[in-house]
Order: structure tokens, then C-alpha cells, then sequence
């Protein structure tokens, strides 16, 4: 049995073929592959946080579940994908918004503990990452992370927590020292011409034929505008931290909204100055070459300070009559139903850990069969009821 390991990077359209994966498990299954995820999810990032956070006994039986299921249906390749492999150290220190000094040591030491977690059954471990221009990544990254809700004063207190990730070459030697220069593989996200997905079959799995498969319909990870983006990086400050979710989807929402009215505007999504990115990716060019040197790849797109300078403007901020617009979309969608509900959910099920302790079971098992919506209405029923 053969493992291919999907290691990310984020912003490189792992969530397009996760989806793509997820949807068709069955066309995977007929050509010999297993996608392997935990129950009910689309990638694997839950096995990442697992060995992340040193919980071996999840990783087992995680490779032991998923190659059972893969012997069972005859592949002959269990297929893995979690971005959250990638600098691992590094996603830790960016939630605490704090600069991790040894990310590349603390990382070595758990792709080791990775390696001696995956079963004997494997006869060969296959290790492929796609990396984006670094200075894009490190701004599309910022993007996702705000949206999510963690709080950042911004770009510039950002960039200094992930420019350990940008060592791309440093971070493959890794993975490249555990597993063989000849299991690892690297891909350049910008000369796959808009088409992850097909890259990925086509030169990862080897797979050129897709009549039968299901394509996605689903948009991943839309970048909103940068007033948007400002505006929650506001919100963020004083967001209820189990309600990060919610708020996310009502920012999805909002910049649905303001799009098809045709007031988004679509500027100023550059967090670096053309001297600012030129600085970066000089100081960067040591682990761009070696990349290039050691996996053989094509060259990022090239940037010229002089022509980005003739077209660059910086952002000027949110205005206070912008601002006042995007409340009032804001304010509109969160006051819908379904998310009033959803917070009272979460409310009355943070009060209810807090004087039960032992009711967190419950609740978490209820989640765990899908039972949310039921799982809200008893909550708000029981809030009315005890107010």
C-alpha cells in the first residue's frame, strides 16, 4: 500500500481538491485510490492537529482505520490531504499572534513522530506540496486568518509571525530528510493555469481521464475587498471566540451582498509597497533558488519593483462613510434567523458547560451525530425556559 501525503501550502487550492476529492470517493475507489478522511470531513487537517498536539493514539488509529477500509476495497494507494502539515510550528504561533523562534527544529521534530506513527503497511510514503509566490502566500494568508477571526493590528505585526513559513526550501528539506529526496515532490501553484485540480489528478495521481467524475461547483475561499477585510479585522476585536464561525459566514454573506449590488470595490489589495515586496522576496531569494534547485521546478512569477510602482496606490482605509455602509449590511444579515438562533445555541451551551460540566458530553456527542439543529432548538428552548 502506497501513501500520498497532500501537505498544502494553505492558499494554493487545497480546498478545491479537497472538495473534488470528497465528491467523487467513488471514481477514486475504481481506479485503486482510498481518500482517507476522519468521519464526516472533507480533508484531514484533524490529523495534522492531532500530531501537532502529540496525540498519538488519534494518528493510529486514524492509519489503522483508514488502511483497513483501503485493503477492504482493494486500493492499492490511501490518499491524505491536510494543509495544516505544513509549518505546523508556525500555525500554532499565528493563532497565539506571537513569533516562534524555533518553528523549523519544533517541526522536524514532529514530521519524525509522523513517520513512526504510520503503519509498516505502508510500503512507500509520497510527500507533495504546492507553494505560491511567497510574498502572495504571506498576504492571501493574512486574508484567511482575519476572516476567520483571529485579531491582528495588521499586516505589518502579521508578516514577522509567518515569515518562517515562507522558507519554503527549508521546510521541504524536512520532510525530504525523513521520507527520501525521491518521495518528495513539489509543485508551483501559479503554473498550474487556474486549474488546481486538474494539475493535481493529472501530475499527482496520474489520473487524465474525467468523463465519470462530478466536478465542483463550490468556491472556495473567496477573497473579499480590502474595506471588507478591514472592517472585520475591527469586528475581530470584540468577537465572541466559539462564535468565530458564525461571523465568518455572515462576512461571506455581506460580501455576496455588496457584490451583486455593485459597491465592492475591488482595490488596494496589495499589503506590501512594491519596495516593501521587492525587500521580502530579496531576502527570501536563498530558499526560493533552493527550492528550485533541489525539486526541480519552474521559477515563481517574476516581479519588477519599477512597473508595480507605476500602478501601485496604497490603501488609504476605511472611511467613516464606507464603514457606516458595511454596518448596515452587516447588521442586516447577522439579525437574520437563523444565526440569532445559532447564537443562543452557543450562549446558552457555554452556560450550560460552565454550571454542568458534565453536560459537555452530551452536547458533544449530539454534535457528533449531526444532530444540530436539534442540538439549537433544545438549547433555545431551554434558555426561554431558565431566563
Amino acid at each position: 500500500m502506497k501513501l500520498i501525503l497532500h501537505i498544502g501550502t494553505n492558499k494554493t487550492g487545497t480546498t478545491a481538491v479537497q472538495q473534488f476529492l470528497d465528491a467523487n470517493r467513488n471514481q477514486l475507489w475504481r481506479r485503486g485510490f482510498h481518500y482517507a478522511t476522519p468521519h464526516r470531513e472533507r480533508d484531514s487537517n484533524k490529523l495534522a492537529d492531532a500530531v501537532r498536539t502529540g496525540d498519538a493514539s488519534f494518528v493510529r488509529a486514524f492509519f489503522a482505520k483508514q488502511l483497513g477500509v483501503a485493503r477492504q476495497r482493494g486500493a492499492h494507494t490511501l490518499l491524505v490531504s491536510a494543509e495544516k502539515f505544513y509549518a505546523m510550528s508556525v500555525r500554532s504561533s499565528m493563532r497565539q499572534r506571537e513569533i516562534c523562534t524555533n518553528a523549523v527544529e519544533r517541526d522536524s521534530a514532529l514530521i519524525q513522530q509522523l513517520q513512526s506513527l504510520i503503519p509498516e503497511g505502508m510500503a512507500r510514503t509520497e510527500i507533495v506540496c504546492y507553494f505560491r509566490r511567497p510574498d502572495r502566500y504571506a498576504e492571501s494568508l493574512y486574508c484567511q486568518h482575519v476572516t476567520t477571526g483571529i485579531v491582528f493590528h495588521g499586516f505589518q505585526e502579521f508578516l514577522p509571525i509567518v515569515e518562517s513559513a515562507l522558507h519554503y526550501n527549508s521546510y521541504m528539506n524536512l520532510w525530504t530528510n525523513i521520507f527520501g529526496e525521491e518521495n518528495c515532490s513539489v509543485r508551483i501553484y501559479e503554473r498550474a493555469a487556474g486549474d488546481i485540480v486538474g494539475d493535481f489528478l493529472a501530475n499527482v495521481l496520474h489520473i487524465h481521464d474525467l468523463v465519470n467524475f462530478t466536478k465542483s461547483d463550490l468556491k472556495a475561499n473567496e477573497r473579499v475587498s480590502r474595506d471588507l477585510l478591514e472592517f472585520k479585522r475591527i469586528v475581530n476585536a470584540s468577537l465572541r471566540l466559539p462564535e468565530r464561525d458564525i461571523e465568518r459566514t455572515i462576512l461571506r454573506l455581506v460580501a455576496k451582498e455588496m457584490r451583486a449590488q455593485g459597491i465592492e470595490p475591488r482595490h488596494y489589495q496589495d499589503f506590501l509597497s512594491p519596495d516593501r515586496r521587492a525587500e521580502l522576496l530579496t531576502r527570501l531569494q536563498w530558499e526560493i533558488e533552493g527550492l528550485r534547485t533541489s525539486y526541480g521546478v519552474p521559477a515563481f512569477p517574476s516581479f519588477d519593483a519599477q512597473d508595480a510602482k507605476m500602478s501601485w496606490k496604497p490603501y488609504p482605509g476605511l472611511d467613516r462613510d464606507r464603514r457606516a455602509e458595511i454596518e448596515v449590511c452587516y447588521a442586516r444579515v447577522r439579525r437574520r434567523a437563523g444565526f440569532r438562533l445559532e447564537r443562543l445555541a452557543l450562549r446558552s451551551a457555554g452556560r450550560l458547560r460552565r454550571a454542568a460540566p458534565g453536560t459537555a458530553i452530551v452536547l458533544d456527542a449530539l454534535k457528533e451525530m449531526g444532530g444540530k439543529r436539534a442540538l439549537h432548538e433544545m438549547l433555545a428552548r431551554l434558555h426561554r425556559e431558565t431566563a
